[in-house]
Protein backbone atom coordinates (compact mmCIF):
# COMPACT_ATOMS: atom_id res chain seq x y z
CA UNK A 1 0.00 0.00 0.00
CA UNK A 2 1.41 3.36 -1.09
CA UNK A 3 2.38 5.88 1.95
CA UNK A 4 0.04 8.71 1.80
CA UNK A 5 1.95 11.15 2.81
CA UNK A 6 5.84 12.39 3.75
CA UNK A 7 6.37 15.27 5.99
CA UNK A 8 9.52 17.53 5.80
CA UNK A 9 9.36 20.02 8.80
CA UNK A 10 11.76 22.91 8.41
CA UNK A 11 12.45 23.61 12.65
CA UNK A 12 14.59 26.01 14.62
CA UNK A 13 13.36 26.31 18.36
CA UNK A 14 10.93 25.08 20.40
CA UNK A 15 11.76 21.79 21.09
CA UNK A 16 8.37 20.43 23.35
CA UNK A 17 6.43 21.67 20.25
CA UNK A 18 8.34 19.94 17.58
CA UNK A 19 8.00 16.52 20.11
CA UNK A 20 4.66 17.02 19.90
CA UNK A 21 3.91 17.93 16.09
CA UNK A 22 6.34 13.97 15.51
CA UNK A 23 3.53 12.69 17.82
CA UNK A 24 1.06 14.07 15.97
CA UNK A 25 2.35 12.97 12.45
CA UNK A 26 2.17 9.38 13.83
CA UNK A 27 2.85 7.15 11.57
CA UNK A 28 4.01 9.38 8.69
CA UNK A 29 7.41 9.15 7.87
CA UNK A 30 9.34 12.54 8.60
CA UNK A 31 12.24 14.32 7.04
CA UNK A 32 13.83 17.00 10.20
CA UNK A 33 15.90 19.77 8.92
CA UNK A 34 16.73 21.50 11.98
CA UNK A 35 18.68 25.32 11.20
CA UNK A 36 22.69 24.93 11.07
CA UNK A 37 22.88 27.99 13.26
CA UNK A 38 21.53 26.39 16.00
CA UNK A 39 23.67 26.26 19.63
CA UNK A 40 24.58 22.29 20.08
CA UNK A 41 22.53 22.07 23.46
CA UNK A 42 19.40 23.29 21.57
CA UNK A 43 19.39 20.95 18.69
CA UNK A 44 20.15 17.79 21.04
CA UNK A 45 16.86 19.16 22.74
CA UNK A 46 15.58 19.19 19.50
CA UNK A 47 17.02 15.59 17.93
CA UNK A 48 16.62 13.92 21.46
CA UNK A 49 14.43 10.54 22.05
CA UNK A 50 12.97 10.47 18.81
CA UNK A 51 10.87 8.05 17.06
CA UNK A 52 13.00 5.80 14.23
CA UNK A 53 10.47 6.72 11.29
CA UNK A 54 12.37 10.51 11.84
CA UNK A 55 15.13 10.76 9.48
CA UNK A 56 17.34 13.79 9.80
CA UNK A 57 18.60 15.41 6.24
CA UNK A 58 21.70 17.40 6.59
CA UNK A 59 22.14 21.06 8.59
CA UNK A 60 22.49 24.26 6.21
CA UNK A 61 21.70 27.83 7.72
CA UNK A 62 18.55 28.96 7.31
CA UNK A 63 18.48 32.90 7.81
CA UNK A 64 15.68 34.92 7.84
CA UNK A 65 14.36 35.61 4.02
CA UNK A 66 17.44 33.38 3.06
CA UNK A 67 18.26 30.97 0.32
CA UNK A 68 18.61 28.22 3.05
CA UNK A 69 15.39 27.47 3.92
CA UNK A 70 14.42 26.38 -0.19
CA UNK A 71 18.00 24.04 0.21
CA UNK A 72 16.66 22.59 3.30
CA UNK A 73 13.18 22.00 1.61
CA UNK A 74 14.88 20.57 -1.71
CA UNK A 75 17.02 18.30 0.65
CA UNK A 76 13.74 17.24 2.34
CA UNK A 77 11.86 16.01 -1.08
CA UNK A 78 14.72 14.41 -2.23
CA UNK A 79 15.05 12.15 0.56
CA UNK A 80 11.38 11.64 0.57
CA UNK A 81 11.20 10.82 -2.58
CA UNK A 82 14.46 8.31 -2.49
CA UNK A 83 12.98 6.79 0.74
CA UNK A 84 9.38 6.50 0.74
CA UNK A 85 6.89 5.78 -2.09
CA UNK A 86 4.70 8.31 -0.19
CA UNK A 87 2.12 10.25 -3.23
CA UNK A 88 2.16 13.49 -1.07
CA UNK A 89 5.08 15.55 0.51
CA UNK A 90 4.23 18.52 3.26
CA UNK A 91 6.59 20.86 4.13
CA UNK A 92 5.61 22.19 7.72
CA UNK A 93 7.47 24.67 10.12
CA UNK A 94 8.42 23.95 13.54
CA UNK A 95 5.29 26.03 14.44
CA UNK A 96 2.71 23.96 12.60
CA UNK A 97 -0.10 21.56 14.01
CA UNK A 98 -2.22 18.70 12.04
CA UNK A 99 -6.00 19.87 12.34
CA UNK A 100 -6.72 15.73 11.29
CA UNK A 101 -5.64 12.69 12.54
CA UNK A 102 -3.54 10.32 10.09
CA UNK A 103 -6.91 8.64 9.16
CA UNK A 104 -8.34 12.37 8.01
CA UNK A 105 -4.69 13.26 6.48
CA UNK A 106 -5.39 10.40 4.61
CA UNK A 107 -9.01 10.58 3.43
CA UNK A 108 -8.18 14.28 2.47
CA UNK A 109 -4.97 13.04 0.25
CA UNK A 110 -6.66 10.17 -1.15
CA UNK A 111 -9.45 13.27 -2.59
CA UNK A 112 -7.28 14.94 -3.53
CA UNK A 113 -5.57 12.18 -6.18
CA UNK A 114 -2.22 13.44 -7.52
CA UNK A 115 -3.04 17.11 -7.21
CA UNK A 116 -0.96 19.38 -5.09
CA UNK A 117 -2.50 21.21 -2.37
CA UNK A 118 -1.11 24.86 -2.45
CA UNK A 119 -1.39 28.52 -1.88
CA UNK A 120 0.05 29.96 -5.19
CA UNK A 121 -0.50 32.95 -6.92
CA UNK A 122 0.70 34.61 -10.53
CA UNK A 123 2.38 38.35 -10.71
CA UNK A 124 1.31 41.03 -10.24
CA UNK A 125 0.43 40.50 -6.81
CA UNK A 126 -1.38 43.52 -4.70
CA UNK A 127 -0.20 41.80 -1.92
CA UNK A 128 3.65 42.23 -2.34
CA UNK A 129 4.49 45.69 -2.08
CA UNK A 130 4.16 48.52 -4.84
CA UNK A 131 5.76 46.80 -7.18
CA UNK A 132 3.64 44.03 -6.76
CA UNK A 133 5.83 41.21 -6.31
CA UNK A 134 8.38 41.67 -9.16
CA UNK A 135 11.27 43.36 -7.72
CA UNK A 136 11.58 40.51 -5.77
CA UNK A 137 12.60 38.95 -8.86
CA UNK A 138 14.17 41.84 -10.98
CA UNK A 139 16.55 43.17 -8.71
CA UNK A 140 19.53 41.14 -6.54
CA UNK A 141 17.99 40.73 -3.06
CA UNK A 142 19.74 40.03 -0.16
CA UNK A 143 18.82 39.99 3.91
CA UNK A 144 20.99 41.12 6.52
CA UNK A 145 20.09 41.59 10.23
CA UNK A 146 16.55 40.93 9.61
CA UNK A 147 16.20 43.73 6.74
CA UNK A 148 16.17 43.66 3.18
CA UNK A 149 19.02 44.98 1.07
CA UNK A 150 18.49 45.20 -2.96
CA UNK A 151 20.66 46.52 -5.77
CA UNK A 152 18.13 48.24 -8.04
CA UNK A 153 19.76 47.29 -11.43
CA UNK A 154 17.12 44.99 -13.45
CA UNK A 155 17.98 41.58 -14.55
CA UNK A 156 15.88 39.44 -16.63
CA UNK A 157 14.78 36.29 -14.84
CA UNK A 158 15.90 32.72 -16.56
CA UNK A 159 14.40 31.18 -19.52
CA UNK A 160 11.05 29.90 -19.22
CA UNK A 161 10.64 30.80 -15.71
CA UNK A 162 7.25 32.39 -14.97
CA UNK A 163 7.77 34.81 -11.91
CA UNK A 164 4.91 33.60 -9.27
CA UNK A 165 4.79 33.27 -4.96
CA UNK A 166 3.16 31.61 -2.41
CA UNK A 167 3.32 30.04 1.37
CA UNK A 168 6.12 28.53 1.82
CA UNK A 169 3.98 25.83 3.59
CA UNK A 170 2.48 23.39 1.01
CA UNK A 171 1.56 19.49 0.14
CA UNK A 172 2.28 18.60 -3.07
CA UNK A 173 2.07 15.85 -4.81
CA UNK A 174 4.51 13.37 -5.99
CA UNK A 175 4.70 13.98 -9.26
CA UNK A 176 5.18 17.88 -9.09
CA UNK A 177 8.01 17.28 -6.15
CA UNK A 178 9.85 14.78 -8.66
CA UNK A 179 8.89 17.65 -10.90
CA UNK A 180 10.91 20.68 -8.80
CA UNK A 181 13.64 18.28 -7.85
CA UNK A 182 14.38 17.76 -11.77
CA UNK A 183 14.17 20.87 -12.60
CA UNK A 184 16.58 22.64 -10.74
CA UNK A 185 19.01 19.87 -10.93
CA UNK A 186 18.71 20.35 -14.71
CA UNK A 187 19.07 24.36 -14.51
CA UNK A 188 21.80 25.47 -12.66
CA UNK A 189 21.05 28.83 -14.28
CA UNK A 190 17.43 28.83 -12.36
CA UNK A 191 19.52 27.66 -8.65
CA UNK A 192 21.84 31.04 -9.20
CA UNK A 193 19.15 33.28 -9.89
CA UNK A 194 16.88 32.39 -7.00
CA UNK A 195 19.83 33.00 -4.26
CA UNK A 196 18.93 36.23 -5.48
CA UNK A 197 15.47 36.37 -5.22
CA UNK A 198 13.54 37.88 -2.20
CA UNK A 199 12.30 35.14 -0.52
CA UNK A 200 13.44 31.76 -2.12
CA UNK A 201 11.04 29.36 -0.16
CA UNK A 202 7.84 31.66 -1.23
CA UNK A 203 9.34 31.77 -4.98
CA UNK A 204 10.75 29.32 -6.41
CA UNK A 205 9.11 26.36 -6.01
CA UNK A 206 5.90 28.52 -7.35
CA UNK A 207 7.76 29.73 -9.84
CA UNK A 208 8.49 26.41 -11.59
CA UNK A 209 5.41 25.11 -10.96
CA UNK A 210 3.36 27.24 -12.47
CA UNK A 211 5.98 28.16 -15.59
CA UNK A 212 4.17 26.30 -18.95
CA UNK A 213 7.80 25.31 -19.97
CA UNK A 214 8.19 23.20 -17.15
CA UNK A 215 4.14 22.36 -16.03
CA UNK A 216 2.08 23.23 -19.48
CA UNK A 217 -1.20 21.56 -17.50
CA UNK A 218 -0.78 23.46 -13.98
CA UNK A 219 -4.38 25.10 -14.00
CA UNK A 220 -6.19 21.45 -14.65
CA UNK A 221 -3.39 19.75 -12.46
CA UNK A 222 -4.36 22.19 -9.13
CA UNK A 223 -7.81 23.08 -9.82
CA UNK A 224 -10.17 23.92 -7.09
CA UNK A 225 -7.79 22.55 -4.13
CA UNK A 226 -8.34 23.87 -0.91
CA UNK A 227 -6.71 26.31 1.11
CA UNK A 228 -3.80 23.72 2.99
CA UNK A 229 -3.53 25.72 5.98
CA UNK A 230 -5.42 27.78 8.66
CA UNK A 231 -3.40 30.76 9.19
CA UNK A 232 -4.97 34.25 11.25
CA UNK A 233 -3.70 37.44 8.93
CA UNK A 234 -6.06 39.23 10.60
CA UNK A 235 -3.84 41.75 10.96
CA UNK A 236 -2.03 42.42 7.92
CA UNK A 237 -0.15 43.85 6.42
CA UNK A 238 2.45 41.86 8.71
CA UNK A 239 5.75 39.79 7.57
CA UNK A 240 3.95 37.48 10.40
CA UNK A 241 0.84 35.83 10.79
CA UNK A 242 -0.69 35.56 14.66
CA UNK A 243 0.21 33.11 17.11
CA UNK A 244 -3.09 30.82 18.17
CA UNK A 245 -4.35 30.52 21.17
CA UNK A 246 -7.60 29.49 22.88
CA UNK A 247 -9.49 31.99 21.39
CA UNK A 248 -8.88 30.75 17.96
CA UNK A 249 -10.52 27.75 18.25
CA UNK A 250 -14.06 28.06 17.44
CA UNK A 251 -12.54 29.58 13.83
CA UNK A 252 -10.28 26.59 13.62
CA UNK A 253 -12.90 23.78 13.84
CA UNK A 254 -15.47 25.69 11.46
CA UNK A 255 -12.80 25.78 8.67
CA UNK A 256 -11.35 21.95 9.75
CA UNK A 257 -14.73 20.53 9.79
CA UNK A 258 -15.55 21.97 6.36
CA UNK A 259 -14.93 18.73 3.57
CA UNK A 260 -12.60 21.02 1.79
CA UNK A 261 -11.10 22.53 5.31
CA UNK A 262 -7.51 22.71 5.74
CA UNK A 263 -5.08 20.05 7.07
CA UNK A 264 -2.81 21.66 9.20
CA UNK A 265 -2.50 25.85 11.08
CA UNK A 266 0.04 27.98 12.23
CA UNK A 267 1.78 29.60 14.05
CA UNK A 268 1.93 27.85 17.59
CA UNK A 269 4.03 29.24 20.12
CA UNK A 270 4.44 28.84 24.52
CA UNK A 271 0.61 30.08 24.99
CA UNK A 272 -1.03 27.35 22.49
CA UNK A 273 -0.81 24.27 24.37
CA UNK A 274 -4.75 24.78 26.03
CA UNK A 275 -5.56 25.47 21.82
CA UNK A 276 -3.61 22.23 21.25
CA UNK A 277 -4.78 19.94 23.38
CA UNK A 278 -8.60 21.27 22.33
CA UNK A 279 -7.67 19.92 18.84
CA UNK A 280 -6.21 17.20 19.85
CA UNK A 281 -9.54 15.66 21.88
CA UNK A 282 -11.96 17.88 19.66
CA UNK A 283 -10.71 17.36 16.36
CA UNK A 284 -8.22 14.59 16.00
CA UNK A 285 -10.39 12.51 18.25
CA UNK A 286 -7.37 12.18 21.03
CA UNK A 287 -8.57 10.85 24.60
Amino acid sequence: MTTPLAVVVLAHDRPQHLHRLVDALHPFPIFLHVDASVPDARHAELVSDLPERVRLLPRVRTEWAGVGLVVAELLGYRAALEETDASHIAVLSGSDYPLHDADGLTARLAHAGDRSLVAFHDLPYDRWGPMRGYDRFVFVNRPWRRHRLFLPLPRPWPRGIHPAGGSALKVLSRTHAERVVTVVAERPDIRRYFTGVWIPDETLVPSVLTSPEFSPYWDEEVADVPQPWFIDWSQAPTQSPEWLIDDHFDAIARAARRPDGPLFARKFGDGSDALLDRIDVELRGRR
